[in-house]
Order: structure tokens, then C-alpha cells, then sequence
């Protein structure tokens, strides 16, 4: 048996040696398979996008042999991260189209943007590198604040005559804060307003609704805090109404109907206390021309009077009494009047319209709140009552270049001579038909760094026609009250605009 065996396996090892030795005869067809090659040249290497800005990249794609009409693309964008450290964000599909146009929402750092081409019959992949460096994007230009009564956005314009600095591109941005917290921002848009200090950590954007308080951060807009993360205390009413940084560098809130403020450099300390206690329901306005000794000035819509904070931790208190030899033509203590608006200005005085409570006058009272309160705090009052289509007015303007000031009914605006002949002419009267007046802005960025020229000589109005909004860039002569038309620049797509607000960088390193 051993034997019979043995003869077997030899004769099965020498047929395997036999076979291996003859000359393969089939008859077989090789192919070369292609993969898809992306064609980069000209299209430089690292790309430098502010953030919320465009990638636009319209790679070629060459595949000689291959279906080009079974190959699909993906854009990623990753993090880059240095030896071992892992990334702190999450990869993010930008496009599934050959053309990447998308707007980067990364915050500022460095990224790697990769375009993976896969062909779909054979799964054969190529893929290409691109650098990515996103920078600060929103250092100067104005902010606009649109939506309907459910939740807004924020676009950001930057136009020549706004932003005068060498290496500005005029553009726009659209929808910052959706695109920094993946939804809109809720409720009945209020105010936007930038809290920016020169040559400090300070520069941060808030936005209110009727029922929403958020900080952006200034340099790249991504959130910082919201709501009750905005108070020190945990029974804070989310009711914001107005916001602003004053000129003594207080940072003043009105909270359903309140007083809250505070100063400070650093963000995890710019917290709001309680409001400020008294007998008050103030109107939605806040004095910016404001002396340090002052805290902050504000109205009290319910008795008819100006107030002030006693100090950073007392009630709310009435103004001195007029000092002997004082003007007189109006008492801070006991104005009785429905307070229209407020603003800054010629010689950071204090501009308040008003309608009287019962009767047809129309009043414009300008203060100086920027000293201590000596009594002697009133400029003059000026009677408003006999301008043409006041009682139609629903906005109100003051220029810091000149005795003149502006207001506007829901179509035409006019400029108003106080100083002088207490009359106002027609200065803007060419709407297109159905657009009506939802917000108007003189441009005042503070600080006002490298802005100078424009500051004061802009003036942007925004309508709405019940599809969509538009801002009109109007040049602005804040001397003589003169607006040119046509608009120096017109932007359309917006929601129902709310506010509008100029922002600046500031001068020094921060």
C-alpha cells in the first residue's frame, strides 16, 4: 500500500511540473483602468478667506478613457491640527459638486480643503489638497438686522464709502448668525449694536428680539453668550429693548422697561446685575454722550421725566434742580412728554423728540449730559409742531456735523434746520412705488478709526415693499441737510429689516 501510494503522488507531482512548463494559450483581453485626474494649474496654493466669505474653485477634471458621467465629488474641510493633537471640530462637507461655492463658516485658523473625485463603476478615487487660512472678515462696515416677527439674520455690508482703508473689498456677507449657530435668530428682532473699546479685548456685537439676548463676538461673529448667561442673577427677565456702549464707556441695557449697566474690559466678566430699582418704566433709548459721573442717561416714559443711576449700586434719581442764570426752557425733572427718540448729537449733546401727551406738538429738546449734573445741563428746546407731515414722522436722526437733524414718515425724508430757521425741507422723496421706510441710520462708527471721512456723511435707509427689503446708501451732507440722490448704493434679498448699525475696529492691537 505504501508503495501504491507513493506512485500516485510522484505521478501527480510530475503532471503539476508538466503542466506548469507549457505555454499559456488563452486568449484574454487587458485593459488599463484610468483614474480621473484633477487638474489644479493655475489655481494657486493656500487660499486666504475671511470668514463667511466665498470658496469659489472650478477644478478641471481630466479622464481620458473614463465615463466622466459616473464620477461624484465631495469638498471637506478639516481642521488642521499639529503632530498627535486630535481636532477639536468636526470634518464638514462643504459641496458634492464639481464647482465648490460655499461660504466658509469655520472659525479663525487653519484648515486643510480636500476635493475627493470617485468613479462610481470602479470606485477608483483621486483627491487634491488645498490650504485654507480663515481670517477675521468683519472688521468695518454695517450690519443689518432682517427677518420677519418669528426669527432674523444678520448680513454685513462693506461698501467704499463706508470703509475708506486701504485693502477693504467692497462685499457682502449673508446670514452670519445662522451661519455661526446653524439656526436664526429667534423672536421679533429689537436692535444690533457693537460694544467695542480701542485698544482692548472689547468688541463684541449684541442683538436683542422681544424675547432673545445674544453676544457675537466682534472679530469673526461666533457666539460668546446668550440670555441668562448675559446676567449675574437667575431671575433676570429676557426682555430686551435697547443696547448700547456709552460714551463713558458703560455698557447701558434696557430690559423691560429697566436700567441694567456695567463697565468692564473682559468678556467673562461683562455681566449684567440687577436692574436698577425705582418707580420706572423707561422708553427704549439710551443717551450715548454720557459723563462717567452720570453712569448712564435714560427716560422715564412713565413719569415724564430724564433719570439716572444714583451709582453703580443705587436707585434711579431725578436730575438737579436748573441753577440759577441756567437755560430754562425745559426742566430734565419733569418733561411730561411721550419720548420718540434719541440720539447723539452736534458736540456729543443729546438730541430727545417728543410728542406732547395731549395736544399736536412736536418737540426736539437737545441736553448736555456730558459733564456732572450742575444744574446747567439744558441747551434749548425747539418747537417742531409746525414742520411739514411731523405728524407723520416715525424716524428720527441727528447729524454731529451741524445744526441740522432728520426725520422721516414712511416714505419721504426731511431735513430740519433747529439753529436756525426752525423749518425743515423735503430732501428725499424717490421710493420706488409700494416700498415703504423700516429704519434709517446716519453712520456713526464708534470708534471711529480710519473712518474719519465717512463718518457722519452717510445715510442709510432701509424699506420693505412685503417681499423683501432693501438698503439704500445715501451720501449725506450733515451741514447743510442735503442727501444725494441717486443712492450710492442699493442692496436688495433682505428680510424685513429691524436695525441697522455701523460697526468699527478701533485703533491699537486688540
Amino acid at each position: 500500500m505504501k508503495f501504491i501510494f507513493k506512485y500516485i503522488a510522484a505521478s501527480i507531482t510530475a503532471l503539476v511540473l508538466l503542466n506548469a512548463c507549457k505555454k499559456d494559450k488563452g486568449n484574454y483581453d487587458y485593459i488599463t483602468v484610468n483614474i480621473p485626474a484633477i487638474d489644479t494649474s493655475g489655481m494657486g496654493g493656500a487660499r486666504y478667506v475671511e470668514r463667511y466669505g466665498m470658496l469659489d474653485i472650478n477644478p478641471a477634471i481630466n479622464y481620458d478613457g473614463g465615463n466622466k458621467a459616473a464620477l461624484k465629488y465631495q469638498w471637506l474641510m478639516y481642521q488642521y491640527v499639529i503632530g498627535s493633537t486630535p481636532p477639536t471640530k468636526p470634518t464638514r462637507i462643504l459641496s458634492n459638486s464639481l464647482h465648490l461655492q460655499a461660504p466658509v463658516t469655520e472659525t479663525v485658523g487653519e484648515y486643510r480643503l480636500e476635493l475627493i473625485v470617485t468613479d462610481t463603476m470602479n470606485q477608483l478615487k483621486a483627491n487634491v489638497l488645498f490650504p485654507v487660512i480663515v481670517s477675521v472678515g468683519i472688521e468695518y462696515g454695517v450690519m443689518v438686522l432682517h427677518g420677519n416677527n418669528d426669527s432674523s439674520d444678520v448680513d454685513f455690508l462693506i461698501t467704499a464709502d463706508a470703509v475708506p482703508v486701504a485693502g477693504i473689498t467692497p462685499r457682502r456677507l449673508r446670514n452670519l448668525y445662522s451661519s455661526a449657530t446653524g439656526e436664526k435668530f429667534p423672536g421679533l428682532a429689537t436692535f444690533i449694536a457693537q460694544e467695542r473699546r480701542t485698544s482692548s479685548t472689547q468688541n463684541w456685537i449684541s442683538l436683542g428680539s422681544d424675547k432673545h439676548l445674544s453676544r457675537m463676538s466682534g472679530a469673526d461673529f461666533s457666539r460668546l453668550r446668550e440670555d441668562m448667561s448675559m446676567f449675574r442673577r437667575t431671575d433676570a427677565v429676557i426682555a430686551p429693548q435697547a443696547y448700547m456702549i456709552l460714551n463713558n464707556s458703560y455698557t447701558a441695557l434696557i430690559n423691560a422697561g429697566k436700567l441694567h449697566f456695567y463697565t468692564t474690559t473682559y468678556e467673562t466678566d461683562a455681566l449684567f446685575g440687577g436692574a436698577v430699582p425705582g418707580d420706572y418704566e423707561l422708553a427704549p433709548f439710551l443717551a450715548n454722550g454720557t459723563s462717567s459721573s452720570l453712569y448712564a442717561v435714560v427716560y422715564d416714559q412713565k413719569n415724564g421725566r430724564f433719570i439716572r443711576p444714583a451709582g453703580i449700586g443705587g436707585s434711579m434719581i431725578n436730575f438737579n434742580a436748573p441753577a440759577v442764570g441756567s437755560n430754562m426752557s425745559f426742566d430734565h425733572r419733569n418733561i411730561g412728554k411721550d419720548m420718540l427718540y434719541m440720539d447723539r448729537g452736534f458736540s456729543i449733546y443729546t438730541h430727545s423728540f417728543f410728542k406732547d401727551r395731549t395736544g399736536t406738538g412736536y418737540w426736539l429738546y437737545v441736553s448736555n449730559f456730558n459733564k456732572t449734573d450742575d444744574g446747567n445741563l439744558v441747551i434749548g428746546a425747539y418747537n417742531m409742531t409746525n414742520l411739514p407731515e411731523i405728524t407723520s414722522a416715525k424716524f428720527f436722526q441727528a447729524s454731529e456735523l451741524g445744526y441740522v437733524d432728520f426725520y422721516a414718515t414712511d416714505r419721504k425724508i426731511y431735513s430740519y434746520d433747529y439753529q436756525g430757521t426752525n423749518t425743515a425741507t423735503l430732501v428725499y422723496d424717490a421710493l420706488p412705488a409700494g416700498e415703504t421706510i423700516t429704519c434709517m441710520k446716519i453712520y456713526k462708527p464708534r470708534p471711529n478709526f480710519n473712518l474719519t471721512t465717512a463718518e457722519g456723511r452717510l445715510l442709510y435707509v432701509a424699506t420693505w415693499n412685503g417681499t423683501q427689503g432693501k438698503v439704500y446708501e445715501f451720501a449725506l451732507n450733515g451741514i447743510s441737510g442735503q442727501v444725494t440722490s441717486p443712492a450710492r448704493n442699493v442692496f436688495d434679498g433682505f428680510g424685513k429689516i429691524a436695525d441697522l448699525s455701523a460697526k468699527a475696529r478701533g485703533a491699537g492691537t486688540y
